[in-house]
Order: structure tokens, then sequence, then C-alpha cells
């Protein structure tokens, strides 16, 4: 029973934080992965230094998630959130590197 109830409750938290992550998304229109490779080539190209930028930013993303992961097996909710918060934040800021260079 118990283990049933806190199943429920992880389950919560992940459509929470996926509902976070879609509106992240719907915010900064999502843009199908041929058009991402696209101005992934062009900011290769013009703007190195943006590249490495954003390169970097999912680097993190990368190891972050793979933390989630690990938290997520333990059942540390309490530091998983915090790191999905991290997860959140990076995101937010990868995009926004994105869209800027789209403009």
């Amino acid at each position: 029973m118990v283990n049933r109830l806190f199943r429920e409750e992880v389950y919560t938290l992940d459509k929470e934080f996926e509902q976070r992550l879609a509106d992240l998304k719907e915010k900064y229109c999502e843009l199908p992965s041929e058009k991402k490779a696209e101005i992934e080539r062009h900011i290769k190209k013009k703007n190195f230094l943006n590249y490495k930028k954003i390169e970097l930013i999912k680097k993190d993303l990368l190891r972050l998630e793979a933390k989630r992961a690990q938290l997520e097996l333990c059942d540390r909710n309490k530091e998983r959130n915090q790191v999905e918060e991290k997860i959140r934040l990076k995101k937010e800021k990868l995009l926004k590197c994105i869209t800027k260079q789209i403009e």
C-alpha cells in the first residue's frame, strides 16, 4: 500500500516536471529537428563562441538528466526536485540562446 502511494506521488512529480518542460517548449516555439540541425550548423559557422556555449549547456543538461535518473532510482525526491529545477533553468537558457541566434 505504501509503495503504491509512493509511486503515485513520484508519477505526479514527473507529470509536473514534464508539464513545466512542455510550457518552456511552447514559450520558445518548438522547432523540428531538421531546423535545429540547420540552425546549429549556421551558429557553428558564423559564431563559434555561441556554438561552444550551447554545446556546454547541452553537456550540463545530459549530466543533470543522468543525476536525476539516479536520484529517482534511489527515491530521493527532495534532491531530485532540486535537480529538476536546475534542468528546467538550463533548458530555458539553452532555448534562449537558440532563439537569440534565430532572430
